[in-house]
């Protein structure tokens, strides 16, 4: 049975694979938007339940059939009668709403399966008022709806699980899926190690930065953080174990890398495609601004785990670099991200372009016989792809239900209501709520689950107080993903500790700790347009840069207790102090209140620089270190 089931996955997640590719190429006769939709939530229906049926026992698996089962059922039903369906919206007859109630049911299982409770939960809740929030009292109640327009709104209308979300799962989000699982199997690791070792020859705790380089550069072609530390956890954590790091230390670097990789353009994550969809601009608007914050994201770990290893008295070791492997396993990784780069820039669609990146990837791994894959290898990389893809996928349909309960019962207006009384109609206020929100929500589901719910009711509010609609998204999107580093669940973390054989929660703890000087980074984006590349006045733009810079200097100081030297307790205050004076400065456009930061910064490193000279003299003169 277990082979059976295997080959089966296999076979499906090729089958899934080879639609979607076909579909960027060709209009397939009587497709439609919607239909496409059905075809691609069908087969990830079965590759996830399918999946999962292997690791059922009991009464359980008989469960998974049973959803199996209303999978088949439901999107064979919308297949044959795709017309009528079409024409009756809203108007259902009693086996329309029964397919509907069973396709909802399957929906909900399979995310379950993929992801959790977490967020299947949350979806029964919505449904559960959907249909019986008119029996409350106050302002949560909503109009009674009729079931059979219930059941239209949620499934068989093709609304709710059917619509923007879906679709950007459907038409962006599959094959970028694909791809990044295709750089696993060529080899692309080797690369990414010898790349870390030129930054870690220079700098301290040296394969701490090999972690921050590789694991930037794996999730430019991944864009998910359990899946980033899989890949390179695997050699960069046992690397910084071995010159004198703790478990939970390597573990949490690798997990505030990975996470990372959400930011990093051209893939990202699978969030950034429906911010996109939610926006109504191209992929490449958002692409394009987005290495800024990438840029500084990496950049605040780096001046992290640089203090960090000063801090700990982490050597630096010098890793020979091999040169040979740089140069041949090079075009691996630059050619087919310089394809997906150059066709997306030209305005082809997210699809087409992944379609030609893929393609690249397998024409230049078989060009050299060290980075050629077998086909079986080839066919792997493409079904952990499809397996990945079909999780987002069933999410995707279960946030559709979500997003559609804030629509039809007007709870998404009366949320926003309720958030814009709690701010009290200041901004900051707004901000921290939604940064809150956006952090709560996204522990234990996906990324792409907590962005949606966050940015159907914060989004607005921010709108509302003047705030353009991509950073008010940005905004949303950033914290819907550092949730991966916050505990109690903190899935990248969770991951790290399960390799490095560390501790969760103290892995936890440290990634929290590791990230907690770029939690200033999202306020810069909105009230310093410069950093998503919008119009700003150059000099204030130019003090903002420079602002941000020792805003996390003096963060990270203060958090891992080493500047230039060793802070002692009353310096560790001081140094967050002048990082916080400097942040609202720039922040609030206060140059007073910036002159008393850059100051008092200033002051503190000049201190250090005299302690750190007296300690030198010491140790100079006693032999001691």
């Amino acid at each position: 049975m277990s082979r059976i089931l295997d080959k089966a996955v296999f076979t499906i997640a090729l089958l899934m694979v080879a639609y979607h590719a076909v579909s960027t190429q060709f209009l397939l006769p009587g497709q439609d938007a919607v239909l496409h939709q059905a075809f691609h939530l069908g087969f990830s229906l079965v590759l996830v339940l399918l999946a999962s049926l292997k690791a059922a026992k009991g009464w359980r698996r008989w469960t998974v059939l049973l959803t199996l089962l209303f999978s088949l059922v439901s999107m064979v039903y919308i297949k044959v009668n795709y017309i009528d369906l079409s024409f009756t919206r809203m108007f259902p007859d009693t086996l329309d709403c029964i397919i509907g109630i069973i396709l909802v049911i399957a929906v909900l299982e399979a995310t379950r399966k993929a992801w959790g409770l977490a967020l299947p939960i949350v979806g029964a809740l919505s449904i559960i008022y959907l249909f019986w929030g008119h029996l409350l009292s106050g302002p949560l109640r909503h109009a009674p709806l009729d079931v059979t327009y219930a059941i239209s709104y949620l499934s068989i209308g093709f609304q709710g699980i059917f619509g923007t979300i879906l679709g950007a799962s459907a038409n962006y989000i599959f094959l970028f899926i694909v791809f990044g699982g295709l750089f696993e199997i060529v080899g692309i690791r080797e690369l990414f190690v010898e790349v870390g070792k030129i930054a870690g020859r220079r700098l301290a705790g040296g394969p701490a930065q090999t972690a921050m380089i590789s694991s930037g550069l794996v999730g430019m072609c991944t864009g998910a953080a359990v899946a980033n530390v899989a890949i390179t956890g695997s050699f960069t954590i046992p690397m910084m174990k071995k010159i004198g790091y703790t478990p939970e230390q390597a573990a949490s670097i690798e997990a505030y890398a990975s996470t990372g990789g959400q930011y990093m353009p051209p893939v990202m994550g699978a969030s950034v495609f429906v911010m996109a969809a939610m926006l109504g601009i191209a992929y490449t608007d958002i692409m394009i601004p987005a290495f800024i914050p990438a840029f500084l994201f990496f950049l605040s770990g780096a001046i992290g785990v640089q203090l960090m290893a000063l801090r700990y008295r982490i050597p630096r070791i010098r890793e020979k670099v091999d040169n040979r492997t740089l140069l041949r396993r090079a075009p691996l990784f630059i050619i087919p991200i310089a394809v997906l780069m150059t066709l997306l820039l030209m305005r082809f669609s997210p699809m087409y372009a992944a379609f030609y990146a893929i393609l690249a990837i397998i024409v230049v791994s078989l060009i050299q016989k060290e980075t050629r894959p077998s086909l079986g290898r080839l066919a792997e990389g493409f079904k952990n792809g499809a397996v990945m893809g079909a999780k987002i996928g069933v999410a995707c349909a279960c946030i559709g239900l979500l997003s559609q309960v804030l629509t039809t019962t007007g709870l998404g207006q009366k949320l926003v209501g309720l958030m814009e009384t709690l701010s009290g109609g200041h901004l900051i206020i707004a901000l921290i709520l939604t940064m809150f929100i956006s952090i709560l929500l996204g522990t234990g589901v996906p990324t792409v689950a907590a962005y949606v719910l966050v940015a159907a009711i914060g989004a607005p509010v921010l709108i509302r107080m003047g705030v353009t609609p991509l950073p008010a998204h940005f905004f949303i999107f950033y914290f819907a993903v550092i949730s991966a580093l916050t505990p109690p669940v903190a899935m990248a973390a969770l991951a790290g500790s399960a390799i490095a054989g560390g501790s969760y929660f103290k892995t936890s703890m440290q990634a929290f700790r590791l990230g907690l000087a770029g939690f200033v980074l999202p306020f810069f984006f909105v009230y310093n347009p410069i950093f998503l590349l919008g119009p700003t006045d150059p000099v204030w733009g130019s003090i903002s840069i420079v602002g941000l810079l020792l805003t996390m200097v003096a963060f990270h100081a203060a958090n891992f207790g080493y500047m230039l030297t060793d802070l002692s307790p009353q310096e560790r205050v001081l140094s967050f102090l002048a990082g916080g004076m400097l942040g609202a400065s720039c922040i609030i456009h206060n140059y007073i209140l910036l002159g008393a930061g850059l100051l008092l910064f200033l002051g503190l490193c000049f201190w250090q620089w005299r302690k750190r000279g007296k300690l030198e003299e010491y140790q100079a003169n006693t032999g001691k270190k």
